[in-house]
Parts: structure tokens; C-alpha cells; sequence
């Protein structure tokens, strides 16, 4: 088996997705109970967006990670049942007491893991699924087919998802039994900047990795399976990076720059994390991003293209945290906080980007501002700015679909 692990991946690649058409792709077999398979490198994100699915849908998830299961653990242990005797008439038979008769057989115990209830609604994520022995992807044939396996049989309305890695990755893989790739519809999640950008804003990634990444985003999946570093950059390790620079009210973590430092190239490796630092420390000579939006700050002169990804991601931050206080201002009872949030700050926002920045910057914090997912909603008809800035830059901005 450990020949196998090591094999070329002979596999022609599957249709690589983006992680937004990922989950229509999940949702519509779901929808037809028919078993996905999702390929990609380590860290991109594929047990995340099918936990994603399965909480929109309200379907609990079932993990089963069977690189860690025998092939009995999916087929059942066997054990001996005692079980009453029935004629060719199919009488129960006795004995001269009127006791019936009984016998012994063996039988299969159904899989612990797996879901007995008959109304469950359960999504059943065979994750790491390549990672398994041959044996035990063996085990999964009858199950991901038929939906049974020996006299156990999977509830009409539980789905099927599996994921893992190629072999081609270099992690414990084995090429799938082709038996098994036969009974998936296969797809390559590939890393995608707008998606990944989406995802970071609406989940409270710190500003600096999203600014960052929206200024490199090559640097987003940056895997090398050739590359011996255990430290490489992936939507996985830049999220772990978020969680390093932040405390979870979203105040800056407490910790010295240069431990800081070494966790972040210990992260991402020391190419990117190298890379980020010094984005951080040119973003850390912007003025504030709310004395911007209060109109204390009106101009900025010879700022760099990284700055300007920095001070753009920081103004709309500043935007989503005040269009937050407003909805709670107004649900205690002030009408005009929303209104007067759209008058004052977003008018700002877009004012100073037409008066500083140049088209396509003004177009990135359009796109950011108004193609955000996090809720907050931007009415034009309250910006004196609006007619200017949709003249100018709306043709410009593409659509996030």
C-alpha cells in the first residue's frame, strides 16, 4: 500500500470550480441525491464550503473521515443472532412445551456512523476520502451506489458529498479505484480572489490580509507540491494569519512584532508572510480610516498601489462597522441614523476616492463597498455623489456572478 500512495497521478484532472459555483454544484446534487466528488489541493477550503451548504440546507453533517476507519467499520462487525425457526408454511415452530425454537446466524451490525433514522435529513461528508487505503474505499462501493451496504440501507432523504486531495499534492493519497470514480460526478475546486474576498469580509477577516490579497492575489494559493516548506500560503493558512493579527471583538492582538512576525512566515511561508509584513507596516502610515470618513482627512498625495489597496479595504471596514451602529441606532429609535450614515460617510467614501484615487481603485471600492455579503445594503438615491460616481466607474465595475 505504500507503493500506492506514491503512484503518478494518472487521473485526468476534473472540471475545475470556483468555490461560489462549488456550492451551486453541491445544492443541485443534493437535489438529485447523487454523490459528488470534489478534488483540490490541501488547504483551499473544500470541507468549509460543503459545512457551508449543508448549514444553509439545515442538514446536520455527518464527517466521516475513513483514512481513520477499517473496512468493517463501513461494512459492520459480524456477530452471532439468535432468530426464531418458521416452517415452509411460515408458522413459527415449537417445541413440545410450546416454546419456540431458535437458532443462530451470523449477521452484520449496521455502520455505527451512519444515520438509521428513516426521516433523517443528514449530509454524509466522506472527507479525506483518497487519503484511505484501497480497502477501505473498496468498502464505500456499495453505499455511494446503491445507498446500501449488506442489509443496512441509507435513509431516502440522507445525501452523499465526498472531497480529498490528488495524488499529485503529496499528501497520503491513493488514486481512486476507478470502480469508486465511476459512481461520483467529479470536480477541482480552484482558488478564487472575488469568492475568497466575499467569504473574508462577511467572516470579519482582519483588514491588512484581505487588503493585502485584494493588492496580490496570486499569493492567495500559493501551494507548490514540489516545495518542501511545511509553511505555504492557502485560504486555510491566510484565515489562521487573520487570527493571529486579531482577538475575536476584532481589537488588535497583543503580542510583540517579532513573535508576530515568525508566527505569520511560520503561516504562510516566509515568501508571502515577507510580503504581507511589509504591506503592513507601509499601510501603518495611512491616517485613520474614520477621520477620513468624518471628512477630517480631504487629500493624500504620491500614496503607493499596495497603500491604496490598504487605505480602500480600511475605508470600507470602517463603512460595514458603521452601517451596523446605524441599524442599531435605528431600531432604538433613531429614523435618520441610516439615512445619515449614507449622507455623511458613504457620501465621503466615494468622494474621496473620485478626488485621489485613480479609476480602477475607485472601481475596487465600488465593488467592494456594493458587492459585499454581509449585509449592508447602499441606497444611491441618498448620495449627492451616486450620479457622479455611476457616470464614471459603473460600466467599469464588473459583476461579481
Amino acid at each position: 500500500m505504500a507503493r500506492a500512495a506514491q503512484r503518478n497521478d494518472t487521473m485526468i484532472n476534473p472540471i475545475n470550480i470556483t468555490p461560489s459555483r462549488l456550492q451551486h454544484a453541491i445544492r443541485h446534487c443534493i437535489s438529485r441525491r447523487r454523490p459528488l466528488m470534489i478534488w483540490g489541493p490541501p488547504g483551499i477550503g473544500k470541507s468549509d464550503i460543503v459545512a457551508l451548504v449543508a448549514q444553509d440546507l439545515g442538514r446536520p453533517i455527518i464527517d466521516i473521515r475513513l483514512p481513520l476507519l477499517e473496512p468493517t467499520d463501513m461494512r459492520g462487525i459480524p456477530y452471532l443472532a439468535e432468530v426464531k425457526v418458521y416452517n415452509e408454511q411460515g408458522e413459527l415452530v415449537r417445541d413440545e412445551l410450546g416454546v419456540p425454537i431458535t437458532d443462530r446466524e451470523f449477521r452484520w451490525s449496521p455502520p455505527s456512523d451512519l444515520p438509521t433514522d428513516k426521516l433523517s435529513q443528514a449530509l454524509v461528508f466522506f472527507d479525506e476520502i483518497s487519503a484511505a487505503p484501497p480497502s477501505v474505499q473498496a468498502a464505500t462501493y456499495q453505499i455511494i451506489l446503491n445507498r446500501r451496504i449488506g442489509s443496512y440501507k441509507l435513509p431516502d432523504n440522507v445525501v452523499m458529498v465526498a472531497a480529498g486531495n490528488r495524488v499529485r499534492d503529496k499528501g497520503v493519497a491513493y488514486n481512486m479505484p476507478t470502480p469508486l470514480a465511476n459512481r461520483f460526478s467529479h470536480v477541482t475546486l480552484e482558488s478564487n480572489i472575488d469568492d475568497w474576498k466575499a467569504w473574508a469580509i462577511r467572516n470579519k477577516v482582519h483588514k491588512d490580509v484581505v487588503g493585502y490579497l485584494s493588492f496580490q492575489p496570486q499569493d492567495l494559493m500559493n501551494f507548490n507540491p514540489s516545495n518542501d516548506s511545511y509553511a505555504f500560503a492557502t485560504p486555510r493558512t491566510w484565515y489562521f494569519t487573520s487570527d493571529l493579527l486579531q482577538d475575536p471583538d476584532g481589537s488588535d492582538a497583543q503580542i510583540d512584532s517579532e513573535t508576530l512576525s515568525d508566527l505569520i512566515r511560520g503561516t504562510v511561508g516566509d515568501s508571502a508572510g515577507t510580503k504581507f509584513l511589509s504591506y503592513r507596516r507601509s499601510a501603518s502610515s495611512l491616517p485613520n480610516a474614520q477621520d477620513i470618513l468624518d471628512g477630517k482627512v480631504k487629500s493624500l498625495k504620491n500614496i503607493s498601489p499596495d497603500v491604496m489597496h490598504a487605505l480602500v479595504i480600511a475605508l470600507c471596514y470602517a463603512l460595514f462597522a458603521g452601517y451596523v451602529r446605524a441599524r442599531n441606532a435605528q431600531a432604538n429609535g433613531d429614523r435618520d441614523a441610516v439615512k445619515s450614515w449614507h449622507t455623511t460617510h458613504v457620501d465621503t467614501f466615494f468622494r474621496f476616492m473620485m478626488d485621489n484615487l485613480p479609476p480602477e481603485m475607485c472601481v475596487f471600492g465600488g465593488k467592494t463597498l456594493l458587492g459585499n455579503d454581509s449585509g449592508v445594503n447602499v441606497n444611491g438615491m441618498l448620495l449627492q455623489t451616486w450620479a457622479e460616481f455611476t457616470d464614471r466607474f459603473l460600466e467599469l465595475m464588473p459583476s461579481r456572478n
